[in-house]
């Protein structure tokens, strides 16, 4: 490990955090969370073909809930060109109770639905052995940020 001086990352926003999390996609699309590579991520669970929720909080605690979703981003490790399987790109998918995408936004149930996308733009499962990589930034609080009336 190296041995260095790390200092907090600094946003104008007051309270940002970072989640930044990892898992693998089985046979049937089930993801298998690593729990070492992913604090402050409660659960994983694939909803339907492509299309995954992520739960936030402690593997086996309570969900924590944030005020804001200020950004989603995936990537896929796979060692072959994936373009006609799901993991080209990533997308934030509807609330599947509410219809709403604004629910992402918001985030304050403690989940962040997403979908992979596969060449053409469609939703698509991922590959069996393949991995993604996730990093979430939300709002802890609802004080505005630096400049905001």
């Amino acid at each position: 490990m190296a041995n260095r001086n790390f200092n907090r990352v600094q946003a104008l926003d007051k309270e940002v955090k970072h989640i930044y999390g990892y898992f693998d996609v089985g046979a049937t699309g089930a993801p298998t969370l690593s729990a070492s590579l992913s604090v402050g991520v409660k659960s994983v669970a694939r909803t339907s073909a492509g299309k995954y929720t992520i739960t936030l909080g402690s593997v086996g605690g309570s969900t924590d809930k944030y005020s804001k979703l200020l950004m989603f981003s995936c990537i896929l490790e796979d060692d072959t060109h994936h373009g006609a399987n799901g993991g080209v790109g990533f997308q934030l998918d509807t609330d599947s109770t509410s219809g709403s995408v604004s629910s992402n936004h918001k985030i304050q149930s403690g989940l962040v639905h997403f979908m992979a996308l596969q060449e053409d733009g469609t939703s698509a499962e991922i590959k069996n052995g393949d991995s993604v990589r996730f990093h979430i930034v939300v709002k802890n609080s609802n004080q505005p940020g630096v400049g905001v009336n």
